[in-house]
């Protein structure tokens, strides 16, 4: 068998190594031939040997029997490897015999070591084997040198290593570290007991898991590695942590998704499950390593991670989609679950006995974990949740060993406080129905956790004990490091276990995770960490509130059917959920109510139920985290109310029973059951807090009620962050009015709003009823009185609430009031009087709260029952004690004036001009009437029954009607009221009374000094001061927001004005101007809403301002020979120039129209004398209506027709002397007339100008020319009108505004001053002005055919160059004397004009019909310019630079044809540099320009310059100039012919080539140039055929050239001919 065997691998080899190993191939073959050759075994043979290795093994365990005393040494060594050796046998009896023969000798030989360790029977005349150790070596026994050689070689064989010992044995690496577990898991003491042991663990063994850890090792391997760390961890420790530090950190980067696979992942997870089982090894971890600086932190690096592995592939565990029903199965039975800690929940028995697939013990763990299949070389497979399971264990077991740890010491060691405590807890615990019984009666528990479970603290008690205060208890160390653990690691922990809240998973690991976030919370409070604690509340909170929500009904479908897209949240993170939904469509009424499965809704109430336990642990320490508790309380109860609400209102069962089944509505019902009761446990327990912690109870629920009802809160209230964005804090899109997180949506509907208001008042009330003693007997403030009231107020006074919150609020507010004073009747007298104080104020709190809230137009009949119900306690009040209450007429208008709200006094501002009217508000249309009717025939029958000293109240509740929106007619009719109260205030009055003002009312200065003057001081009020306040009141009602009140008020205001007014002393005019009229235009309604004549405030301005200067003029005979008249009109200047502040057009032509036709009525003796007019210059300089704003308004043409106008008049009156002091405001403002004014809306300024263009004309000829500087000034002006028509940014003016008929006109009007203030006998720098005007006119000059602006008549470019010509006219040149600059500057502007007569574009004129005349035009015209310029232009005076540039423009404008461009210079070369270039000529005809006769005629202007005249000094500078010129424009026509004409042969020059060359030739043989216009030239005697020798090169060049033209050759002879006449040397 064995042969067959051998001889089937050995063909096998052969065969593989055929190809690529022939020398394997080679031996094996021999290998195969010399086991062919040996004689065949028999099986029998085989067999006995079998038989052999079998008995050898049996023999073996019996030396352990009878010899085991001298088994030590070498012969044990030899029996180890016997028994490896027949280990590797490939017969599988004998190496599983083998296996079990070294187990047994490796427990031999440990158990023999611990034998010694325990009976200390080691004989001192043993002989002692020296070993290895940390500090060097030790010495120990034989039977221990013998456990260190076997331990420290099986350490190196699992290595794959040569043994020291153990010479010649061969394992496999399985085998070995399976022996390396036996030693470990049987003789881990042992091996703590012995360095030399804990040497090789150091040494070899941590290592070699370290690398089976980090390496790509198969699942047998990794499995053993991580069951030695475990038991490493466990036991050693203490010895070894610098070692265990590198492996226990890899273990957390093995547990890396990346890193690891998933089955390595789950053997880590299981160690780490197995370190949280135990409490004191997590403590000993982070204290040596986490508490160590310098060393790893293993228990939060852990924790961490944890993190990332929970959030890991949410989905398998219900997360991050809807939660289905997949797989269905059976819970088992029930098993009790005993509430082993103070504080923890009390869990039903089971929830369900149908569950969602998710996380439970059924489908989550594998029925053998990864780690304890050390048989398995594969790994196996386990449930895709088995990763979040072990998670989970992990938080729960490690909350479970914190809480048994640090529970205890929390408990007080009064006996007394125990034994009161316990009673209490007796007497809560009667009569409730517990759903909660679950553990109940199960486990035993520690007592004193229970006792913290059940006790309330007492406000005189003892509060719990912070375990961190018990610095001399023996483990404070371990206190210490726990709390640092719950510090240092709780953002892991609570994150960890937030990602499992929204879980699926069963009722088991549900009660777990829930009681594992109640230990947290409750470890975290007692420790006085208040971050973790109030963190876990946050998020025990968000779970407790269920996803409910209100969503807008969808349309159905085509089809009928509803949209199926799904709106439930479940499977949301918080974060989602938190999220309000978007506000649907308005037009949507209808709404429909999104809930959760009960199931799910029960999770929520679960979690309600331990929060509310934890308050009732917590309570006196949580200080402001009851917030929190009461909030989420406040929350469940909203949505259960929609959830109720919804479905008593549901027609459509079916869905119903398809989404809560009978169970789950059991269990809802229980558990809200529960929750109700455990609320009436929280209530009850705040009578024994202490009057602080009571407080913070109140804040929170008074804050809740605010934000429900959308309420501001208190001031003394400080708002806190909200709770639910602690940890997810999410983005506000929009100002949110409450603190807590809107349910889902829930808060669109009112209903839900109302009855969740009127549950939260409920509750407030019964708090207040549990703490009945405290609030009788405590003062306001400490006991909660005070926030009570304020809140009921709160609640009654605001509009915003809905009627049944607002009336049940002041009802519980009468009834509080009622029952105060019931009881002072019985009370002393002082009592009484203090509760009976109490009792007004409250009412009057109440009533202010009405008239300070109800600022709607129509509060309804909710604001009427509560203002019924407060006029019925009051007239109460008023019936007991009306003998003592002294009000009179005050009382009777204040009665009248509650139906108000008004926001501020209507008269008594410091400010210069009058408030909004609309300070007054009714608080109903149906109080309005019955008020006014009172008023009406108060008004009409009893005004002498009033007195002075009421009539200023009397006037101001006049004015509320007035100023009241709700009833027009009733707000004109009081109107009226101030007429007749005006009438009879002038009743039966002396003239002086009435006319003239009192002393007192003369130092009345200010509005708010006559409000001081009304109700400040006792006694009487005069008459003419009571008249002077009521037309204040008129005043201010012209600031109303309606146009009508306006209008009314006043037409009324200057109707009294009229009748009284020729009966007014100039005192009493000034005084109506001061404090009336200045106040109307200084008004800032009139100031802000003018502008944009909303609600017709421009007409109402408009109106007031023709008034008010019809006013002023009938008011001018009087005040004519006052002395205050001056400033008077100083101040009406001012006023008016503060209704310009606000752009509005039409206020600025009302104005300047109305003081142009003031103006107009005075002479200029009487204004030069009487009319400070400065004024009215500055009113003019910073008003100017060309700067509004023109959006929105058709135009501002008459606005600035009658700023303009303006203008003329001040002019006429002043004599111009604003012209003469500052020039440039005045033609700066009149610019901006110019520029902005707006287009014509039917019409054009091409041809004609608009009015406002000849007002600016107009205004600008009238501008006085005292001096030079002033004549300069105007000229730049009109020159810019000039102008305006052709600047760049004209192409954003509007369609109709070009301004082209105003560049026209300028033209004429800059020509006649020029030339009426540039003659030679005038002051004025004739240079400069003449400079001003050509740059002006170049401008369309030089645009010639390419603005496209042109209108009718000549075209605007010729206009320009004929007034430019009759500018640089021959006496205006002449003996032009005085500034350089001036002179340059004219002579440039000169030049330009020459340059703009003789260019133009004619590529862009569109009608070539007029190119030729325009070309006549300009050969005058240039022809005109020449003869004025020529020769003055050769003035020495004059810059050379400028001559050039003349030369140069005549030049470029005479080129006939387009040169080549190698003949012109560069900028790097000299002029004539270009001629003797070298390059290939051109074939091609080259187009002559349209304009050849401008050209002709520039050409022999040019030959003209160079030319001998008179030999004057200008003759001689003009033809250096232009000499270069010459010889440069003949060269190129000579050099074109040398080039081009050889490459044509037979064909003939073009004839305008021909042409333009004949007439070169021509001149150059007429010309008789100037001698000193060229250089002297060597050789050469000629004077005046200079030229001629200069171009002799390019003429013999052409000569050659012309051999087969006779023509061209005869006229090029001719021109040598005459080089040859003058020059000599040739």
């Amino acid at each position: 068998m064995a042969a067959q065997i051998l001889n089937t691998e050995l063909a096998s080899l052969i065969q593989e190594s055929k190809k690529k190993y022939p020398d394997l191939r080679n031996a094996a073959e021999s290998s195969l031939n010399e086991l062919k050759a040996l004689s065949n075994t028999s099986d029998a043979q085989l067999a006995a040997a079998l038989d052999v290795q079998l008995k050898v093994l049996q023999a073996l365990p019996l030396l352990l029997q009878n010899y085991a005393t001298g088994l030590e040494g070498q012969l044990l060594v030899s029996a180890f490897q016997v028994c490896f050796l027949l280990h590797g046998s490939k017969t599988a009896v004998v190496s599983r015999t083998a296996a079990a023969s070294v187990q047994q000798f490796l427990a031999f030989t440990f158990d023999k070591v611990a034998n010694e360790d325990a009976s200390s029977a080691a004989s001192s005349e043993e002989p002692l084997q020296s070993v290895p150790t940390k500090n060097g070596s030790t010495s120990v026994s034989g039977a221990a040198a013998d456990a260190y050689h076997l331990f420290d070689d099986l350490c190196l064989l699992a290595e794959n290593k040569q043994p020291n010992t153990y010479q010649g044995v061969r394992l496999n690496t399985d085998f070995a570290l399976e022996l390396i577990q036996s030693i470990l898991a049987g003789h881990i003491d042992t091996l703590a007991r012995h360095e030399e042991q804990i040497h090789v663990c150091r040494t070899r063994l941590v290592p070699q898991i370290i690398t089976i850890l980090s390496g790509d090792f198969t699942f047998n391997p990794s499995v053993r590695a991580m069951r030695f760390l475990r038991l490493l961890t466990s036991k050693l420790l203490s010895v070894m942590v610098d070692e265990l530090e590198v492996a226990l950190n890899q273990l957390d980067y093995l547990l890396d998704p990346l890193a690891s696979p998933a089955w390595k992942r789950a053997i880590g997870l299981e160690f780490f499950r197995e370190m949280h089982a135990d409490p004191s090894l997590v403590r000993e971890l982070y204290a040596r390593y986490d508490e160590h600086e310098g060393r790893k932190n293993i228990v939060g690096d852990h924790f961490a991670l944890l993190v990332r592995l929970a959030a890991e592939n949410t989905a398998v565990i219900g997360l991050g989609q809807q939660l289905s029903q997949p797989e269905v199965y059976q819970d088992p039975p029930p098993v009790p679950i005993a509430p082993e800690f103070a504080g923890s929940i009390v869990l039903p028995s089971s929830e369900s006995s149908l569950k969602r697939s998710g996380l439970s013990p059924q489908s989550s763990i594998p029925r053998t974990r990864c780690i304890d299949q050390t048989d398995k070389t594969e790994p196996p497979d386990f449930p895709a949740t088995y990763l979040h399971a072990l998670v989970l264990t992990c938080i729960n077991s490690f909350a479970e060993g914190l809480a048994r740890f640090l529970l205890p010491f929390t408990v007080p060691t009064d006996p007394k406080l125990k034994r009161k405590r316990k009673t209490t807890s007796n007497k809560h615990s009667q009569g409730e129905s517990r759903s909660d019984d679950d553990g109940a009666g199960t486990g035993t528990g520690n007592t004193a956790h229970e006792a913290v479970s059940a006790e309330r603290p007492q406000s005189d008690g003892k509060l719990p004990v912070n375990p961190l205060t018990l610095e001399d208890h023996e483990l404070f160390s371990q206190i210490r490091t726990s709390a640092s653990m719950v510090e240092k690691c709780w953002p892991a922990l609570l994150a960890t276990s937030s990602s499992f809240l929204d879980a699926s998973m069963d009722t088991e690991y549900l009660h777990a995770l829930i009681r594992s976030f109640q230990r947290f919370t409750q470890v975290a409070g007692l420790l006085g960490l208040a971050t973790p604690r109030d963190a876990f509340l946050t998020t025990l909170a968000k779970q407790s509130v269920p996803a409910i929500s209100v969503e807008p009904l969808k349309s159905p479908g085509p089809g009928g059917h509803e949209d199926s897209e799904g709106d439930t949240d479940e499977g949301k993170g918080d974060s989602e959920r938190d999220q309000s939904p978007a506000p649907g469509n308005p037009t949507r009424r209808q709404e429909q109510v999104t809930v959760r499965p009960k199931s799910t809704i029960t999770r929520n109430l679960l979690c309600l139920r331990a929060l509310l336990n934890l308050g009732i642990a917590l309570g006196p320490i949580l200080t402001d985290s009851w917030s929190i508790i009461l909030e989420t309380l406040h929350q469940v109860d909203f949505a259960l109310l929609a959830l109720e609400t919804h479905k008593r209102g549901s027609h459509d069962s079916t869905d119903q029973d398809n989404v809560y089944g009978n169970s789950d509505d059991n269990e809802f019902d229980s558990e809200k059951r529960a929750v109700e009761t455990a609320v009436a446990r929280l209530f009850q327990s705040t009578s024994e807090l202490p009057d602080q912690s009571f407080l913070h109870i109140l804040n929170c629920l008074s804050s809740l009620s605010y934000s429900l009802s959308n309420l501001p809160r208190p001031t003394e209230a400080e708002p806190k962050a909200d709770i639910f964005s602690m940890l997810s804090p999410q983005p506000e899109t929009t100002p949110r009015h409450h603190r807590f997180p809107s349910t889902s949506g829930l808060d669109r509907n009112k209903t839900l709003v109302m009855k969740s208001s009127l549950s939260l008042l409920d509750r407030i009330a019964h708090v207040a009823a549990y703490n009945a003693s405290r609030l009788s007997q405590g003062q306001p403030s400490s006991s909660g009185w005070s926030k009570l009231m304020n809140l009921f107020v709160d609640h009654l006074g605001s509009p915003a609430v809905s009627r049944e919150v607002r009336i049940s609020a002041a009802k519980k507010l009468n009834n509080l009031i009622t029952q105060l004073l019931s009881a002072s009747n019985d009370d002393s007298l002082e009592h009484r009087d203090r509760i009976t104080c109490r009792a007004i104020d409250a009412l009057a709190t109440a009533v202010a709260a009405l008239d300070h809230f109800d600022d709607t137009k129509a509060a309804g009949r909710c604001g009427l029952e509560i203002h019924a119900m407060a006029f019925e306690l009051l007239t109460l009040l008023l019936e007991q004690h009306g003998e003592s209450i002294r009000s009179g007429w005050d009382t009777v208008f204040y009665i009248i004036n509650t139906i108000f709200v008004v926001d501020e006094e209507p008269l008594g501002q410091s400010g210069e001009g009058l408030a909004d009217s609309a300070l007054s508000t009714s608080k109903s249309p149906k109080l309005l009437r019955p008020a006014f009717a009172a008023l009406q025939l108060l008004c009409s029958d009893f005004l002498p029954s009033v007195p002075n000293l009421c009539f200023p109240t009397l006037l101001d509740t006049q004015y509320y009607f007035a100023s009241q929106n709700q009833d027009l007619n009733i707000s004109l009719t009081s109107i009226s009221l101030f007429r007749n109260t005006s009438d009879y205030l002038q009743r039966d009055q002396t003239h002086s009374e009435v006319l003239s003002p009192e002393a007192e009312l003369a130092e009345c200065k200010t509005e708010e000094d006559l409000a001081k003057l009304m109700k400040g001081r006792g006694g009487t009020r005069s008459r003419p001061a009571l008249w002077v306040y009521l037309l204040l009141h008129l005043a201010h009602l012209m600031t109303d927001s309606r146009p009508d009140v306006r209008h009314s008020a006043l037409h009324t205001l200057f109707g009294i004005i009229d009748a009284c007014g020729k009966q007014l002393s100039a005192e009493a005019w000034t005084m109506c101007f001061r404090l009336v009229f200045f106040k109307l235009l200084s008004s800032p309604e009139l100031q802000q809403h003018a502008s944009t004549n909303e609600d017709g405030w421009e007409d109402t301005a408009i109106l007031l301002i023709g008034k008010l200067s019809k006013t002023f003029m009938q008011s001018l005979e009087t005040l004519a020979g006052y002395d205050n008249y001056a400033p008077v009109w100083n101040q009406l200047l001012v006023k008016y120039g503060h209704v310009l502040r606000r752009p509005a057009l039409g206020l600025s032509r009302a104005v300047f129209n109305s003081l142009a036709e003031v103006l107009a009525a005075f002479d200029t003796t009487y204004s030069a004398h009487a009319m400070p007019l400065d004024s009215d210059w500055v009113l003019w300089r910073d008003n100017n209506p060309a700067t509004y704003d023109l959006r929105g308004n058709p135009g501002n043409g008459e606005a600035l027709e009658a700023y303009l106008k303006y203008i003329r008049q001040l002019r006429r009156l002043l004599d111009g002397k604003f012209y003469v002091a500052h020039p440039d405001i005045v033609l700066a403002n009149i610019r901006l007339c110019v520029m902005n004014s707006t287009p014509l809306t039917y019409g054009s300024d091409v041809d004609e100008m608009t009015t406002v263009q000849e007002l600016v004309l107009v205004n600008i000829g009238l501008i006085p020319s005292p001096s030079s500087d002033m004549v300069v000034k105007v000229a730049a002006e009109l020159a810019y009108l000039v102008t305006l028509a052709f600047q760049t940014e004209n192409s954003r003016f509007e369609k109709g505004k070009t301004f082209v008929a105003l560049s026209r006109a300028a033209m004429d009007a800059l020509k006649s001053l020029v030339l009426e203030h540039g003659s030679i006998k005038s002051d004025a720098p004739r240079q400069k002005l003449v400079s001003i005007s050509l740059a002006a006119l170049n401008v369309p000059l030089h645009l010639k055919y390419t603005w496209q602006h042109e209108g009718k008549g000549t075209p605007t470019w010729k206009k320009a160059t004929s007034t430019a010509l009759s500018l640089a006219s021959e006496d205006l040149l002449r003996g032009s004397t005085g500034d350089p600059a001036d002179q340059q500057s004219m002579w440039t502007a000169i030049v330009e004009l020459s340059d703009g007569i003789a260019a133009a574009d004619t590529d862009a004129c569109t009608s070539t019909s007029s190119i030729g005349p325009d070309q006549t035009f300009d050969i005058e015209s240039f022809s005109q310019l020449a003869n004025t310029t020529i020769p003055a232009l050769g003035s020495a005076s004059i810059p050379d630079k400028i001559r050039r540039k003349y030369v140069a423009s005549v030049f470029e404008h005479s080129l006939i044809h387009e040169p080549h461009p190698d003949d012109l210079t560069r900028p790097d070369q000299e002029l004539l540099d270009g001629l003797r270039s070298q390059h290939v000529g051109r074939v091609q005809d080259l187009p002559p320009k349209r304009r050849s006769k401008m050209a002709y005629h520039l050409l022999d202007h040019l030959f003209d310059l160079v030319a001998a005249h008179d030999a004057s000094p200008d003759r001689v500078k003009l033809a250096q100039a232009a000499a270069p010129y010459l010889v440069l424009r003949a060269g190129l026509v000579l050099k074109a012919y040398v080039c081009d004409q050889p490459l044509r042969g037979l064909m003939p020059q073009p004839l305008s080539q021909k042409r333009e060359m004949h007439h070169v030739l021509q001149k150059l043989v007429e010309l008789d140039s100037e001698p000193k216009a060229f250089p002297e030239t060597m050789g050469a005697q000629s004077e005046h055929k200079k030229h001629l020798f200069l171009l002799f090169n390019l003429l013999s060049g052409a000569l050659k050239a012309a051999r087969k033209d006779g023509e061209m050759s005869a006229a090029l002879q001719t021109v040598l001919e005459a080089v040859g006449a003058d020059f000599v040397g040739f």
